[in-house]
């Protein structure tokens, strides 16, 4: 059987989309459910930072490249729909989702950025909420994980250039190994109510997959494969 559709039917995306919430805007927050969820489904999130593309532009055209009965896992395209719209980091209160998640670790007050990748100083200033989990879409999204109890997630962003797996895991040297990234423990500083954050403190197996700063084009031609692997992928036995 191929591993993708045909070339006259890819670009559909899979049947059976859900809602698991709204953004504070009101966009419909979606995610794909795999076709025969079991135990070892794991759940492959991207757009949690609304400026982060090019993960969101590989993992889509993975989702609708691949024949949807061979998808194992559980796909959510953007956690952070209004800052994709609105080309932002933060979602559109100027909230730092990925400091936002009711991590043991969450902390009150400012977080900064870099503009871009280039750029020389962190001069974008963001907030972290009122509270931990005060935003609709990490509030939605700790429900949905709650209610599927992922086997593990992967967390894609950008443009770090590294697979920070805290376990260095079979599944972590597989996507380093398939995406050509190295494998490292720790991205070197501290993320306080990150949504990493949150998962060890569930003990939920959670990796972040950083692309380095390129294109959507590049990256949706460099990475597609892999991708694609990835929503096939199973343990050894």
């Amino acid at each position: 059987m191929s591993l993708t559709r045909p070339r006259t039917e890819r670009g559909a995306f899979p049947p059976g989309t859900e809602h698991y919430g709204h953004s504070f805007l009101g966009a419909p927050l979606i995610w794909f459910p795999a076709p025969e969820a079991d135990r070892n489904s794991g759940l492959i999130i991207a757009g949690t930072h609304g400026d982060e593309n090019s993960s969101i532009v590989t993992l889509s055209c993975a989702l609708r490249t691949l024949a949807p009965e061979l998808r194992r896992h559980h796909v959510i395209l953007t956690v952070n729909p209004d800052g994709c719209q609105l080309g932002l980091r933060a979602n559109a209160r100027g909230i730092d989702l990925n400091r936002n998640f009711p991590a043991a670790n969450w902390r009150a007050g400012e977080t900064v950025y870099r503009w871009n990748s280039s750029a020389e100083e962190r001069d974008v200033v963001l907030l972290t909420g009122e509270k931990p989990g005060s935003e609709p879409e990490t509030h939605a999204l700790c429900q949905l994980i709650h209610r599927l109890h992922p086997a593990w997630v992967v967390s894609f962003h950008d443009p770090l250039a590294c697979i920070e797996d805290p376990h260095h895991t079979a599944l972590g040297q597989w996507l380093a190994d398939a995406f050509a990234l190295p494998l490292v423990t720790s991205v070197g500083y501290e993320t306080p109510g990150s949504f990493g954050s949150w998962c060890a403190d569930l003990g939920l197996h959670c990796i972040t997959a950083e692309f380095p700063p390129i294109s959507s084009d590049e990256a949706s031609e460099k990475y597609l494969k892999a991708m694609v692997g990835l929503l096939r992928w199973q343990p050894q036995r």
